[in-house]
């Protein structure tokens, strides 16, 4: 049996995270993944939307802006350590209303936004194009967040596990872990497909996939995937540069190119991963009645994400509530990408039993699903 000092079951940008701010302390750390390292973030869109996100008062609303802040470091750190550039563009987001009803709800997120920070913009429809010339004054007001930004979300995948790996750890690709090694409540390790290994600490950040794991643990963690269904459209003429989000969630998201990543559907409890005809119709309509020029682009792909959301819409991050040296990291649902550099150091901490970081992650403690299954927990023999 191999024996680490920590290991992560998931290989997405938040087990990556973690697993590169483990390693750089000195820790042995090992990760699983049941397929490809980053496959399931390099679905993400890969904005930074701290602000966009949030509407009123909510316990991630500062850590989310901390991390937003981090990128530009983060892009620098990555890009000395691996020599990959997660092309961070700094044009901004804006939000727009399609509706009456959407204009009120969008005014009220501005004037919660605003108090905090005075550079965001509100706009009438008549100076929607002033800001983004490839936009139409057919919307019902719009908001303008100058900081939220945006990075490639495959690159940054790419970075996050390169990185891990320069640090020192192992990662199994198409190794699935298939269960916890638990005695007297306490983990052990756990078994793969290929053996089983051994750790005094193992971190659960499998996203979506994460509940499997946990019901051998008398321990109900209530998050589902969310089917979201992309896709991409190459333009030949002007495009633009900023990122566009209307309430109803659909986006468009511009990378270099000239592609408009444009997302996304959203079907919970599903972890069906097939491009339906009904999904690309429905945004293709919306992103177009947004960026018009889209109708002369050119279909470059299709895909599907599946997405973690807790049952509270908050992510789960924290020590298992019964298992000693077990924590679970997920429930980022559509802010993985934005919340991976500050995930990566508050776990790294929390694991290494720093209080103050104990206390900052007290909403999103798993401890807060307090639901017993019954099962029983397997036992290493």
């Amino acid at each position: 049996m191999k024996i680490y000092d920590h290991m992560i079951i998931g290989g997405g940008v938040i087990g990556c995270s973690i697993a590169y701010r483990l390693a750089k302390e000195g820790l042995s750390v090992a990760v699983f993944d049941a397929g490809q390292a980053g496959q399931a973030s390099m679905a993400a869109g890969g904005m930074l939307g701290a602000q966009n996100e949030f509407e009123r008062e909510n316990p991630l609303l500062g850590i989310a802006l901390e991390s937003r802040g981090m990128f530009p470091q983060l892009r620098d750190e990555l890009l000395s350590e691996t020599g990959i550039d997660i092309e961070l563009r700094t044009a901004g987001l804006i939000k727009t209303a399609a509706t009456e009803q959407d204009r009120d709800e969008l005014q009220q997120q501005y004037y919660f936004l605003s108090k905090k920070d005075p550079s965001i913009q509100w706009l009438e429809p008549e100076e929607v194009p002033e800001i983004e010339p490839c936009m139409t004054s057919q919307t019902a007001g719009a908001i303008f967040l100058e900081k939220d930004h945006q990075v490639k979300a495959p690159l940054l995948a790419q970075a996050f596990l390169k990185a891990a790996l320069h640090a020192g750890v192992h990662v199994y690709e198409e190794t699935k872990a298939l269960r916890l090694l638990i005695q007297q409540n306490r983990i052990m390790g756990i078994g793969t497909s290929i053996g089983s290994f051994h750790a005094a600490q193992v971190t659960i950040a499998a996203g979506a996939w994460s509940s499997h794991l946990l019901v051998d643990t008398d321990f109900s963690l209530p998050v589902i995937p969310v089917k979201g269904e992309c896709l991409s459209i190459r333009l030949a003429g002007p495009a633009p540069v900023k990122t566009i989000f209307a309430v109803d969630g659909c986006y468009i998201v511009p990378k270099r190119n000239k592609e408009m990543l444009i997302g996304a559907t959203s079907i919970p409890d599903t972890f069906d991963t097939s491009v339906t005809a009904r999904g690309i119709l429905s945004l293709l309509q919306r992103a177009s009645h947004l960026l018009p020029v889209l109708s002369d682009g050119t279909i470059h792909r299709t895909w599907v994400g599946v997405r973690p959301q807790a049952a509270d819409h908050l992510p789960v991050m924290g020590s298992h509530p019964f298992i000693e040296g077990l924590y679970i990291c997920t429930g980022h649902y559509r802010n993985g990408i934005l919340l991976s550099p500050i995930t990566g150091i508050l776990m790294k901490d929390y694991i290494n039993g720093c209080q103050e970081t104990h206390k900052l992650l007290t909403p999103f403690a798993p401890g807060r699903f307090s639901v017993v299954s019954g099962a029983k927990h397997t036992i290493m023999k």
